[in-house]
């Protein structure tokens, strides 16, 4: 929401906070009443309110005393209602009682204002204070915390400090979520856990009590994630407590993208040739995603007194499509396309020229620690390995600071540096008794042994710890992996009486449960801990990289990377990741200009290089949706049969695998 000063004095008060500035943990929040509030509308204009964590709530005034009173007393009101709403007047305490310990006046004086000294005679020093005021910043923000998850008291180990620490928007996340679209396609970018699926729920929220006529569709192109979806919508409304009914396939739609012909509602594409009956694609051989949205919107634009079906279209994993979808959205939509994507993942792909421009840019992450970041940025792009001459990717300055890091060179220096800045989930919290990653080499036949040790360090280090705050990842879809799930379920459960969710086979994150799945199954997610399972070697496959770079960004504590023991680089992931851990930044060579461009024109290739026969299986198997375990081990027979590991042709893969997978339905 934009905030619009209403006079020169406003404006001159405004650059004088904007002068004063906030650090890079605590921003600055200028309010003329509570964003989430849409019906309060206050007739006088000549007062805001400052919020910054840590601080009270500063309200300027402009202009006559009386009406500035009037002012105060709405918007601590509505500050009332909203924190009986969502569940918050037993933590915060009602307005009668915080306004004594949260609020204080400013007359606005031209000559002698100074908001740093405001700030330092307003700031809040008793932990128990700081953390009620940032809940009421957050409710007066929009950015709704669960009550329940905050609990009554201030927790007092690590865990519990950041499971419970409010969360609040920044001005990016406030204005996508509540800002009118100004165009047909509005893009935002961002990295595994910067909540871009949390501002697609939020802005579906808006999009949906605003009108109560909007028809809104809701998609990405993964099958499983669909699902987890449609199941979130509902959970979210009823946090938020949305009093509309959700009016599934009437006005809301929660689907992937392709869908099946025999129903409509199971995906956007079939959807559109059901309601404006053009041919349906199937799945096969030469038939892209691409290619028949393509075909799709040459059939639209070839109609005559053409109509949008939907208004809001909103996409979710962005990276997981190419233009021809987006392009398609755009056509049967009559307001906008809202498209959110993993910056990272897009930077990674065959397009080495990429400019990173999109509308609201994320680079601040608001679950991960920054060390684990870093450490799964570098061994993505494989920077730890460069001695080896084994380096993957590098970013341009533009992309790296698009990512969120600030760049330091010294002149002369091969070296570089890079930083995050610290995020307001892990401060006052000290986290140098943590790794944000940390690697573990395994012999072959004692991985199960690996894995339980993990937990048990897990367990140590962290007394309160619940089943469901560690996930456990497969790298490979192999039946080494599905029989050591088996045997982690039943000793885990014998050994702690923890039950265990097998997320590949249930499709979902169930409460109470330890979650053990592949990395297909995944995205979405988070735990306080994740222990990343790879029992092939560490190649150089892009692919591959970018899929630890995914299972490792889906802890916000630790996570830990168990590889075989074999691994000829094991030692040199290590260094790196202890640097990461004990120094809190990155320090790598910086290609020379040859090297660049080398790398920029070998990643257009890289993709099929490395990889085995059963890897591409795997791929296409995704794209296809074969999600049935039991139908992915006899294809993979059918394969071994027929290939017999010897011929590696993509094309003929996949047209085998649609004719098998069809008949084996």
């Amino acid at each position: 929401m934009n905030f619009e000063a209403s006079s020169e004095q406003q404006e001159a008060c405004i650059e004088k906070i904007k002068e004063a500035g906030s650090d890079d943990v605590n921003p600055i929040y200028l309010l003329k009443k509570p964003i989430i509030d849409k019906k309060a509308d206050y007739d006088y204009k000549d007062a805001f309110v400052v919020l910054m964590p840590k601080h009270k709530m500063i309200f300027i005034n402009f202009g006559d005393e009386d009406d500035f009173e009037e002012f105060q007393e709405d918007f601590i009101e509505d500050m009332g209602y909203i924190s009986k709403k969502y569940d918050f007047i037993g933590i915060v305490g009602r307005p009668r009682k915080w306004q004594k310990e949260f609020v204080t006046e400013i007359q606005y004086s031209s000559e002698d204002f100074s908001f740093k000294e405001i700030l330092r005679k307003n700031e809040l020093t008793d932990k128990e204070l700081i953390r009620r005021g940032d809940i009421l910043i957050s409710l007066a923000t929009g950015s709704i915390n669960e009550a329940e998850r905050l609990g009554v008291d201030v927790p007092n180990n690590i865990l519990d400090q950041i499971k419970r620490k409010i969360i609040l928007f920044d001005g990016e996340q406030t204005k996508f979520i509540f800002d009118e679209p100004k165009k047909k396609r509005i893009t935002i970018q961002g990295l595994a856990g910067t909540g871009k699926t949390e501002l697609l729920l939020h802005k579906i929220k808006e999009l949906y009590i605003d009108d109560d006529k909007s028809t809104i569709a809701f998609t990405c192109h993964n099958v499983i994630l669909a699902d987890s979806l449609k199941k979130r919508v509902p959970e979210f409304f009823n946090f938020m407590k949305v009093e509309e009914q959700i009016q599934w396939e009437k006005r809301l739609w929660v689907m992937r993208s392709w869908g099946s012909y025999g129903n409509p509602n199971s995906g956007v594409y079939s959807y559109i040739c059901n309601h404006y009956n053009i041919p349906f694609s199937r799945f096969s051989y030469g038939n892209t995603f691409d290619s028949i949205c393509k075909r799709a919107l040459d059939e639209l634009n070839q109609m005559e007194d053409f109509e949008a079906c939907f208004d809001y279209i909103l996409i979710d994993e962005s990276q997981d499509f190419s233009e021809g979808f987006f392009k398609l959205c755009e056509k049967v939509t009559r307001k906008c396309v809202y498209v959110a994507g993993d910056i990272f993942q897009d930077i990674f792909k065959d397009n080495p020229s990429m400019v990173v421009n999109p509308d609201f840019l994320l680079n601040k992450c608001y679950r991960t620690d920054p060390r684990t970041l870093m450490g799964a940025h570098a061994i993505g792009m494989g920077l730890f390995e460069n001695t080896l001459g084994l380096r993957l990717r590098w970013l341009e300055d533009d992309q790296w600071e698009a990512c969120g890091y600030d760049i330091k060179r010294e002149k002369g220096e091969k070296y570089i540096e890079l930083y995050r800045k610290p995020l307001k989930r892990f401060e006052d919290i000290d986290m140098s008794k943590s790794d944000g990653v940390t690697i573990i080499s395994s012999e072959k036949d004692k991985y199960l042994n690996t894995v339980l040790n993990t937990i048990e360090k897990i367990r140590e280090n962290n007394p309160t710890v619940l089943p469901d705050d560690i996930g456990i990842i497969f790298m490979e879809n192999s039946n080494d992996n599905f029989e050591l799930a088996s045997k982690l379920q039943l000793l885990i459960r014998e050994k702690y009486n923890w039950k265990v969710n097998i997320g590949y086979e249930t499709k979902e994150k169930v409460e109470g449960t330890l979650f053990i799945s592949n990395r297909n199954n995944v995205k979405g997610l988070e735990f306080p801990f994740v222990i990343c399972i790879m029992q092939d070697a560490l190649t150089y496959d892009y692919s591959i990289r970018n899929s630890i770079y995914m299972m490792l960004t889906r802890s916000f504590l630790t996570s830990y990377l168990i590889l075989p023991d074999t691994a000829k680089n094991i030692n040199l992931l290590e260094e790196g990741i202890e640097f990461v851990n004990r120094k809190g930044f990155l320090k790598v060579e910086e290609p020379s200009d040859d090297e660049k461009r080398n790398l920029a024109n070998a990643i257009i290739n890289r993709g099929n290089l490395h990889k085995s026969l059963f890897q591409k299986a795997e791929e296409i198997m995704d794209e296809m949706g074969v999600v049935d375990k039991e139908h992915r081990d006899m294809i993979h027979q059918l394969i071994r049969v027929r290939f017999k590991n010897k011929e590696n042709d993509e094309n003929k893969l996949r047209k085998f695998i649609q004719a098998n997978s069809g008949a084996l339905e």
